[in-house]
């Protein structure tokens, strides 16, 4: 929703595009960044909703202010792996719109530079700032920075513009932009979108809104630009209504994240996305929620779902079963999202799917607040 959230701190469209122009060198290739050891992430916060996840990026901007100039404060380092997962950690700097470029550059030379590669788990951002040590990261980093754009030298960090005590907005349904128009955020079941999907979507958007369709970091949409005189026969519309995708779901759909798992990638352990879709259908369906509960399914180790983001989170992998090995879940639990962030621990090894149904309830109703709908089973000790 930026440009058009109300309350929004800044919007981070042109910032965005600014530094994807730079990478790309406006689509021609830059040279200077593109031999880098491993991938990397960045992320420009707009909002006090902190949608974007910052503390998961390699490299995020944070709106602040200092001696009454807007920028960003700068936060570096998070990543998921395989063998380990670790939130971004405060580089302890400030720059202004003008120096975002080349900052960017210099964390991405260093990386380029010094950063591991010869063993692939230990070739992110992070392992670098832990061998050079802070200090001497950031004294790399405005080195770089001083020799290549005449910036004299890098500010310490500045005041946050994120309110700490936000409480992260909900965009499900229908609700008022700043122009006056509306957006509608709609629920995608495990973020499976058909081509038929997409393309009546796609209609619904130009017929109703001003022809975008924005994606969520939780794999739902959003159409903007809807007036009000369309909004009713929008919100009518049997896609939307509880036919296909939904603009209200339950608090056991609305957030559930899942990777594509055994189905189309070879590193899949387990299938993913069917799997989450007959879970969340069934706990709904079993299960009276206080709360929304953020479920996050990955197929392997490398986390593409981002377990460890997640209320409650399921790891594909494999036990030995009656038959010989069958799927199986590592589950955590206990990962936060927006200020104060906490990544999940594995509180359970190597569930086998079959087993999971009662399990999953079980750790509804004693961390969550769940109750049965009709209470004729007693909770699974877990």
């Amino acid at each position: 929703i930026a440009g058009i959230a109300p309350l929004e701190i800044v919007d981070p469209r042109p910032y965005c595009k600014m530094i994807n122009d730079f990478l790309t060198d406006e689509d021609r290739g830059h040279k200077e960044v593109t031999n880098l050891p491993r991938k990397f992430n960045i992320a420009v916060i707009g909002s006090h909703d902190l949608y974007e996840h910052p503390h998961i990026n390699d490299l995020a901007f944070m709106p602040a202010e200092k001696d009454g100039v807007f920028g960003f404060n700068v936060e570096v380092g998070g990543f998921f792996s395989a063998i380990r997962v670790d939130g971004a950690i405060p580089l302890g700097a400030f720059v202004p719109p003008e120096q975002m470029i080349p900052i960017t550059h210099a964390i991405l030379t260093t990386f380029r530079d010094y950063g591991a590669r010869k063993n692939r788990q230990k070739t992110r951002l992070m392992y670098l700032i832990e061998e050079m040590g802070m200090d001497k990261f950031r004294a790399e980093i405005e080195k770089r920075m001083i020799g290549g754009s005449g910036i004299k030298s890098l500010a310490e960090e500045g005041k946050s513009l994120v309110n700490p005590k936000w409480e992260r907005r909900s965009y499900f349904g229908a609700h008022k932009q700043t122009d006056g128009n509306n957006f509608v955020g709609i629920n995608v079941p495990v973020g499976r979108l058909f081509a038929d999907d997409m393309l009546a979507l796609a209609h619904l958007a130009e017929t109703y809104g001003d022809g975008d369709i924005r994606m969520t970091v939780e794999q739902n949409v959003i159409l903007s630009g809807v007036p009000d005189a369309k909004l009713a026969e929008l919100m009518g519309q049997p896609l939307l209504a509880k036919d296909k995708f939904d603009t209200a779901p339950g608090h056991l759909t609305a957030h559930v994240v899942s990777c594509p798992g055994s189905q189309f990638c070879g590193f899949g352990q387990i299938e993913t996305k069917q799997t989450a879709k007959e879970m969340s259908e069934h706990l709904e369906r079993t299960l009276d929620m206080p709360k929304e509960v953020r479920i996050h399914w990955t197929g392997c180790p490398n986390t593409c779902g981002q377990v460890q983001v997640a209320d409650l989170g399921f790891l594909g992998t494999q036990v030995k079963g009656p038959n010989g090995p069958e799927p199986a879940v590592d589950i955590f639990m206990g990962g936060t999202i927006g200020h104060d962030s906490v990544l999940a621990n594995c509180v359970m090894s190597k569930v086998a799917v079959r087993e999971l149904r009662p399990v999953v309830e079980a750790l509804l109703i004693e961390h969550f607040g769940a109750t049965y709908k009709e209470a004729v089973r007693e909770p699974v000790a877990v």
